[in-house]
């Protein structure tokens, strides 16, 4: 039951995510890459949509979008070392990517690096003041003021 849950709220986590915004479009993702790992993905073929979005990361290695899509993915599939790591490398070529910090911050609680985690959820409100509302109960249960 617990595992349910926790599948649930990662499932709910990276939707919020997705949610906020629409993924910009940016003239050096390779777009043909990326729609073909969203097919992927939405078929459950998580394996062929991470090998799609690897392959659009090499080609691409300044492509937000392209580091988006894959520590999105790397975050459902919980792999939170990889999505910790493809989220600091997405921050690193744009540092006031709201959504990032806040995939990161996703990624930090879920390892139960929670200073690290409310650090990351800061940075995302600081670039975005809106997602203040929307992580608030995350925040609160975080012992945030």
């Amino acid at each position: 039951m617990r595992a349910n849950f926790r599948l649930r709220f990662l499932a709910s986590c990276v939707a919020l995510i997705a949610g906020l915004t629409s993924l910009p479009s940016y003239a050096d993702a390779p777009s043909a890459l990326l729609e073909q790992g969203d097919q992927q993905w939405a078929a459950g073929k998580l394996e062929l949509a991470q090998k799609a979005f690897e392959q659009a990361v090499v080609n691409a290695p300044r492509s937000v979008g392209a580091h988006m899509k894959l520590a999105g993915l790397q975050l459902y599939r919980q792999d939170f070392k990889a999505c910790i790591e493809t989220y600091q490398r997405t921050i690193g070529l744009d540092a006031n990517n709201a959504k990032a910090w806040m995939g990161l911050g996703f990624a930090y609680l879920h390892t139960g690096k929670n200073d690290l985690s409310l650090a990351a959820f800061n940075e995302s409100i600081r670039v975005e003041p809106g997602n203040k509302e929307k992580l608030a109960s995350v925040l609160a249960k975080l012992g945030a003021p």
